[in-house]
């Protein structure tokens, strides 16, 4: 998750950012998120889509057990808990900055037996893509991650490069500007996209996508 203000805080108000503590039930457990806006923005705080992703997840949407999963623009880390928690082998990745804040979530919300599977790593979009191999990946997971334009090439080149012609994309985001179907239509040239979840409440979107086959590509 880039490290920037976002201009949608000033409509929604600031105030659940501001504090220090989120906390929320998952997998049969208390998540306590700690948030630090003044430091480090929107890297530091826990979003609507990350909490419908999430639910998402819980709600066994797709097979976590055993799974090779990857969080991109983490943030708080609590999609990646959720994901580890429920049983995926999880890489949990954001920018250099903001990994120290990361790893304090991920530790403190995994039991001991649990932590072996989730790993923090740092990961830039289409920089330091050499760190993992090309269709590492069963699962790949994003929750609001689209906001930036100038972002959206390197995405697609990281999403690119992490999937195999298995691996299952899931983002969750809130469609608020024409730059969000933007992104959309980027992907659709390059992975087969669709809608699979709806949280009227949140106004957040879940789509799926995979890669397209070379036979629907001719």
């Amino acid at each position: 998750m880039a490290l920037v203000p976002y201009e949608e805080a000033a409509a929604v108000g600031l105030q659940k950012f501001h504090k220090p503590v989120a906390t929320f039930s998952f997998a049969d457990r208390t998540i306590r998120i700690r948030q630090d806006w003044r430091q480090l923005g929107v890297a530091a705080v826990v979003w609507d889509a990350a909490v419908v992703l999430a639910a998402y997840l819980e709600m066994g949407a797709v097979e976590l057990r055993g799974r090779a999963a990857v969080e991109l623009g983490a943030g708080t880390g609590l999609v990646g808990i959720v994901a580890a928690l429920l049983g995926a082998h999880v890489t949990i990745t954001d920018r250099k900055v903001a990994l120290d804040f990361l790893k304090s979530n991920v530790q403190a919300n995994l039991p001991p037996h649990i932590q072996p599977k989730a790993v923090v790593k740092e990961l830039t979009w289409g920089q330091n893509l050499g760190s993992f191999s090309s269709g590492e990946f069963d699962l790949i997971l994003g929750a609001d991650i689209i906001y930036l334009e100038e972002t959206f090439t390197d995405l697609l080149q990281t999403l690119e490069h992490l999937c195999s012609n298995h691996s299952v994309i899931l983002l969750a985001c809130r469609i608020r500007y024409e730059r969000d179907s933007n992104f959309l239509a980027m992907l659709e040239r390059q992975f087969t996209v669709s809608k699979v979840h709806y949280d009227p409440e949140k106004d957040v979107y879940i789509y799926k996508a995979q890669k397209r086959s070379q036979r629907e590509d001719l």
